[in-house]
C-alpha cells in the first residue's frame, strides 16, 4: 500500500511528536504501523482512544469553558454538539455541511433560549 504524504502545520506536527513519545514512554517501543497515534493511556496494550471517553472528556472541557467565561454557551453548546469548535483560524478548512451543521446547532441553542423568555 502506497503512503500518502500529507503536509502539516506546526502545531499539527507537534502535537503528533507529542503522541509518539507518549507512545514510546508508555509502551517502552516504537509504535507499528497498526498502532494507534491517539491511543488510551489507561491501557496496558495499545488500544485506540476509546470514543466515548473522548466525548465525555470533549464535553467536560467546554463546560468549564463556558463556566470560566473562555467561551460563549452558544459555542459550547455547538462544540458539544457537532465534536468541533468553528474558529476563524480552521473555519476555511472546514466542509460547507461542518459549518452548516455548527450553525444549525449555534441557532438551535438560540432558538432554545427564546423558548425559555417566552
Amino acid at each position: 500500500m502506497a503512503h500518502k504524504k500529507i503536509p502539516l502545520d506546526k502545531r499539527s506536527r507537534e502535537a503528533i511528536e507529542g503522541q509518539l513519545a507518549a507512545f514510546r514512554k508508555k509502551f517502552g517501543r516504537e509504535p507499528g504501523p497498526n498502532d494507534p497515534i491517539f491511543f488510551d493511556p489507561d491501557a496496558d496494550t495499545p488500544q485506540p482512544y476509546p470514543e466515548e471517553k473522548f466525548c465525555r472528556e470533549w464535553n467536560e472541557i467546554m463546560d468549564e469553558a463556558v463556566r470560566t467565561g473562555g467561551v460563549r454557551p452558544e459555542l459550547g453548546y455547538a462544540a458539544k454538539k457537532t465534536g468541533f469548535l468553528v474558529t476563524e483560524t480552521n473555519k476555511k478548512k472546514l466542509s460547507k455541511q461542518q459549518l452548516k451543521e455548527w450553525d444549525d446547532a449555534v441557532q438551535e441553542y438560540l432558538d432554545s433560549l427564546s423558548k425559555r423568555v417566552q
